[in-house]
């Protein structure tokens, strides 16, 4: 008989796996958490990124087609 598998959902990253994770530099995430827009907390001199506040930065970014129906509705493109 086998024992179910154990899942551990992550609730924070360091800036190398939040990068990793969203295919931004290690330097935007630094960057991003100094301007407060991914919330991160520390220890000691580690910075631990919030994986909740990654996912809703991550989330909040337009989609291509959402770019491009801006560019198109700036150009007076229907």
């Amino acid at each position: 008989m086998s024992t179910p598998a154990t899942h551990v959902q992550q609730i924070s990253y360091n800036p190398r796996q939040a990068a990793e994770a969203t295919g931004l530099s290690e330097h935007t995430i630094r960057r991003l958490v100094r301007e407060n827009k991914i919330a991160a907390r520390y220890y000691g001199s580690s910075v631990l990124v919030d994986a909740e506040s990654l996912t809703r930065f991550y989330r909040s970014l337009p989609s291509e087609r959402q770019i491009d129906r801006e560019c198109a509705a700036n150009r007076g493109v229907a």
